[in-house]
């Protein structure tokens, strides 16, 4: 009697579950859909899900622009720079200590293209130079026009004046400024077998035809351009409107903005 009533209850519990899981449109459910396990939920989000997450990563939310960096551009810092070379030709002499006070007033180094033969009758001051941190330049020996001298004279001059300024000032010049800035193919190869820079100019002052003090000042300044080489003298002849204009024209170059570097 107990087992007819106990499988009465199992086939009625099986008819419960199968009509439980009939679809709704009267389809069977699969056999495997009646295994009592927890529901699942899916991994996969719903469409509309994934488009908002596709929109965020297809939109990314927008950065306030950086301002540019002007530091980070080193090119243009230096083409905005702007400096000047002063030079003093035929020296030492008289002149020059004065010239050199004004400098050491200033702060300012210089470039002093020496003749070789005044190196010796003013040892002292061609120290100074030296020692006072401005750069020294062969200027020749004896300021000759080197477009009339042979290869071999030209080489013997350059020697004599490189040795006389190395032995009175314990310095080496590495640039060569000719004399009247003359010189043709040969005397240039001499210099630079000689293994000597070159050194020319692009600001002609003309204060060695003795105009006043304020026109070397006016030249000076008019013409200067970032990077220029200012020509004066502090040998050679009169050079006293030349020491009276140096000066004035320092502090008109650095009203400019001018620094002033070696050449």
């Amino acid at each position: 009697m107990r087992s007819a009533v106990k499988l009465a209850v199992a086939l009625l519990l099986g008819s419960l579950i199968v009509v439980a899981v009939y679809r709704a449109d009267g389809d069977k459910a699969a056999p495997t859909a009646v295994k009592a396990s927890p529901p699942v939920v899916s991994a996969q989000p719903s469409p509309s899900l994934r488009a908002a997450e596709a929109a965020k990563v297809q939109t990314p939310a927008k950065k306030k622009p950086r301002k540019p960096v002007a530091q980070a551009q080193p090119a243009a810092r230096k083409k905005s720079k702007r400096t000047v070379s002063l030079t003093f030709d035929d020296g030492p002499s008289p002149y020059t200590p004065k010239i050199l006070n004004i400098l050491r007033r200033h702060r300012v180094k210089a470039t002093f293209c020496l003749l070789g033969a005044n190196v010796g009758d003013y040892r002292k001051t061609a120290r100074r130079i030296v020692r006072e941190g401005h750069r020294v330049c062969n200027h020749s020996r004896n300021h000759a026009d080197f477009t009339t001298l042979s290869r071999s004279a030209a080489r013997a001059n350059v020697r004599k004046a490189q040795r006389k300024i190395r032995n009175v000032t314990g310095r080496s010049p590495k640039t060569f400024r000719f004399p009247y800035g003359a010189s043709n193919s040969v005397t240039r190869a001499v210099v630079r077998g000689e293994g000597l820079r070159i050194l020319g100019w692009t600001v002609d002052t003309r204060d060695w035809q003795g105009p006043p003090a304020a026109v070397i000042t006016r030249r000076a300044v008019r013409d200067v351009r970032p990077g220029a080489v200012v020509l004066m003298h502090d040998g050679g002849g009169e050079r006293g409107p030349t020491v009276a204009s140096l000066d004035r024209t320092i502090r008109k170059l650095k009203a400019k903005g001018y620094t002033f570097v070696l050449a």
